[in-house]
């Protein structure tokens, strides 16, 4: 009976033994776990802040970025309106140009009027006298041909009233010629040097020596056509020393000839160019840059823009 409770008592005795060592194994795996989920707890955190401070970082970036959105519209807004300001400014350039084109159109019309009237007054005045010494010379009743002592005739007065009217027609014929060939023709020269031409800029030929008809306009360096016919244009441009220019003739916009010059080793270039054309009236011809862009042309009266009506 003694011996079975000994072995009972040493039975227990290990049990709880094992017990304990199994306890205290899973109590220190517990507790690493732990630790490690504190650690991940920790980072887990710190990403958290980090995101956090991303966060608010982004929102001031957006709230930037919407500043300068709004500035940017403001600016475009402006620019918007600077550029309708601008379109309006050419706008009423143009209708300034049209208007003054006319106008120098309706004072020339206007002279050839005048004129017109002066000379057909000389010839009504020209064809009173010549039908008045008709009339002083023939009588009003000599219908047939008359023969005198020699042997000679008279014209009928119906002869001498057809030399008349030839006469009459012959003096209209000449006026109308001399109103139709009024003078036309313009000389104008680049005195200064001519600096940062932009592309289709106009080349202004500021000193003007000649102007019949007043068609060239030195501010602009554009010639507008008086009246209709066939025109002599030509240009000479003179390069900058190892410069280069393009240049065109140009008819209401549209190119019709080139110039072109290229000085080298320390030299000036001096191109030319003429072309015949039909204007109208109102047509306007000018000489412009073609390239390079921010071009330069020497002045001094080398470079010129010429014209006349044939």
């Amino acid at each position: 009976m003694t011996t079975i409770l000994t072995i009972s008592a040493c039975w227990i005795l290990g049990v709880f033994i094992y017990v304990d060592a199994v306890t205290d194994d899973d109590f220190q795996s517990l507790l690493a776990r732990l630790s490690v989920l504190e650690e991940k707890q920790a980072f887990s955190e710190k990403r958290i802040a980090a995101l956090e401070t991303e966060i608010k970082l982004s929102q001031k970036r957006i709230a930037d970025l919407e500043k300068y959105k709004t500035l940017s519209e403001r600016r475009v807004a402006t620019l918007e309106r600077k550029n309708e300001a601008r379109n309006s400014r050419i706008d009423v350039f143009d209708a300034v140009k049209k208007m003054y084109a006319k106008t120098a159109a309706l004072e020339t019309n206007n002279n050839k009027y005048g004129k017109t009237l002066f000379y057909m007054k000389g010839a009504s005045i020209k064809n009173d006298k010549i039908q008045s010494n008709i009339k002083t010379a023939v009588p009003e009743n000599d219908f047939e041909v008359l023969p005198n002592r020699n042997g000679e005739t008279y014209p009928r007065q119906t002869d001498n009233i057809e030399i008349a009217n030839n006469s009459t027609a012959v003096l209209q014929s000449d006026h109308r010629r001399f109103a139709v060939q009024e003078n036309v023709a313009f000389t104008a020269m680049r005195v200064p040097n001519q600096q940062h031409i932009g592309i289709n800029q106009d080349i202004i030929f500021d000193r003007v020596l000649t102007n019949e008809g007043g068609g060239y306009h030195p501010n602009h360096g554009v010639f507008t056509a008086p009246q209709s016919g066939v025109y002599v244009i030509s240009s000479t441009i003179l390069t900058w020393m190892n410069g280069e220019v393009h240049a065109a003739i140009v008819h209401n916009g549209n190119a019709v000839a080139h110039i072109y010059g290229h000085g080298d080793n320390g030299r000036h270039d001096q191109s030319s160019q003429t072309v015949v054309i039909r204007l109208n009236v109102g047509d306007e011809v000018a000489v412009q840059n073609v390239n390079p862009p921010d071009n330069n042309i020497w002045g001094y009266s080398y470079s010129s823009f010429s014209g006349y009506l044939v």
